[in-house]
């Protein structure tokens, strides 16, 4: 014989308050002129990477990718399609997500920018594919990006001038 079940809603404990989570947004970009692509190495890294950065409180992934290339290299780019998407898990409270893109050469000569950027250099895509002293995470939107046809779809919301992104900041005012 079955037992009955509960004539009401069945109940539960309440469940504890999630802590709350930290997330850091990341933006780094891929340029390649004449078959070469543009790396970097901060003082704080061992291997190249790159361009790129953290987006500061209200700024578009666009506006920071553009910021971080002015502050690292000199160049004034366009950001162009999306190449990839990476979320790594810190911490329980902590996480990082890292947008990769293509991007288009504007103006300016590159040049390793101080304090932050001890070196500069553009280096053969294929070469760049292989090099060990280049971040495994670069070394892979630097293949997405040498390839025309690797991006995700233009995307036809609101922000659909940027292929594949969907991205606004917002102000909330003084806290």
């Amino acid at each position: 014989m079955v037992d009955s079940l509960p004539d009401g809603p069945v109940s539960s404990p309440p469940l504890p308050p999630l802590p709350p989570p930290h997330t850091r947004l990341g933006v780094g970009g891929v340029l390649i002129r004449g078959g070469k692509v543009l790396v970097n190495r901060a003082v704080y890294r061992t291997r190249f990477t790159i361009p790129s950065g953290y987006v500061d409180p209200g700024e578009s992934l666009e506006a920071a990718l553009v910021r971080e290339f002015e502050e690292e290299t000199g160049l004034s780019v366009r950001v162009g399609r999306l190449l990839l998407v990476r979320h790594k898990v810190i911490t329980a409270e902590e996480s990082d997500v890292y947008f990769a893109f293509a991007v288009e050469h504007l103006a300016g000569e590159p040049s390793a920018r101080p304090p932050e950027i001890a070196e500069l250099r553009e280096v053969p895509i294929d070469e760049a594919l292989e090099a060990d002293w280049i971040a495994e995470l670069s070394r892979l939107a630097i293949r997405f990006g040498s390839k025309p046809d690797a991006a995700w779809p233009r995307s036809d919301w609101k922000g659909g001038e940027f292929p594949g992104l969907a991205s606004e900041a917002y102000y909330a005012g003084p806290p």
